[in-house]
Order: C-alpha cells, then sequence, then structure tokens
C-alpha cells in the first residue's frame, strides 16, 4: 500500500509538472509572437469570388508594418486555388504614409499580366481594399507604377 501512495503522489507531480510546463510555454508562445495577424484577399481562379487568408506579419520590420505588409501581399497566396494580385517579381519601389496618405510605388512588373496573375485594374482594386481593411487610419492610397502616377484613391 506504501509504494501505490508513492506511485499516486508521483503521478500527480509529473501531471501538475507537465501541466506548469505546458502553461509556461503558451504564454511565452504568445509574449515572443512578433507580428501581427493580418487578412489577405486574392481572386479565386475562375471565379469572381475572393478567397481571405490570415498570415502574421513582422510589426517591427525595418521597412514599416505597412510596408512589409504590401510585400507579402505581392508575394501572392499559399493555396493553389488563388491568384496573385499582379505578376511574379513585382515589388515595391518606396512605401511611405504622410498623416493619413499613403505612396506606393511598384515596379514595372506590375504591369505585365504573367501566367495566373490577375488583371491589372482587378490587382489595383484588390491591393486598395487589402491595405485599407488592415490599416483604417490611412484615408487615401497615391499609386505609382515605375515612378509614374496611377492614380489617387480617397477613402
Amino acid at each position: 500500500m506504501n509504494i501505490s501512495l508513492q506511485n499516486n503522489k508521483l503521478q500527480k507531480i509529473l501531471f501538475l509538472s507537465a501541466a506548469l510546463l505546458f502553461l509556461i510555454s503558451t504564454v511565452l508562445f504568445i509574449i515572443q509572437m512578433e507580428g501581427h495577424r493580418r487578412i489577405f484577399y486574392f481572386p479565386v481562379i475562375g471565379s469572381e469570388r475572393c478567397a481571405s487568408e490570415i498570415r502574421i506579419v513582422s510589426s517591427d520590420a525595418p521597412q514599416g508594418k505597412i510596408c512589409a505588409y504590401v510585400d507579402e501581399l505581392l508575394l501572392g497566396p499559399t493555396v493553389r486555388r488563388s491568384r496573385p494580385l499582379f505578376s511574379a517579381g513585382t515589388k515595391t519601389e518606396f512605401c511611405f504614409l504622410r498623416g493619413k496618405k499613403l505612396y506606393l510605388n511598384l515596379s514595372k512588373e506590375a504591369l505585365y499580366m504573367e501566367g495566373e496573375s490577375a488583371e491589372i485594374n482587378l490587382g489595383i482594386k484588390l491591393l486598395k481594399e487589402n491595405i485599407k481593411r488592415n490599416f483604417p487610419k490611412i484615408s487615401e492610397i497615391v499609386l505609382f507604377i515605375d515612378g509614374k502616377i496611377l492614380a489617387e484613391d480617397k477613402k
């Protein structure tokens, strides 16, 4: 009886230790998580609908959180049923915020319709919608492609 009592105590101690270790690791994971959950919308192949993805985007990126988000958006979707907004190789030339106005310049690759990329007008529309939904304080987006002003959009 003495041995079974010791085994029962040992099992309780092991269980409590494992539970405490799990709790501590969960709290540390949440604290250490660098970034914010952001939502991305991409057009679905063969449909008028959009698919959404949730990703963690760095909150302390050297280029700023808005530019980090745009860079991630330009990489395209992670699922095969969705299309990227622009052709492969499109990148951000500059991206900065003045007050509530975002100035964004995309590389000339944004003009090319290669592979499964979205039609240019749809890509621009979804780019703006993505930014405005994730950063509601932005009231205007001034978009450039290859240094040439394309559109100025008020909210």
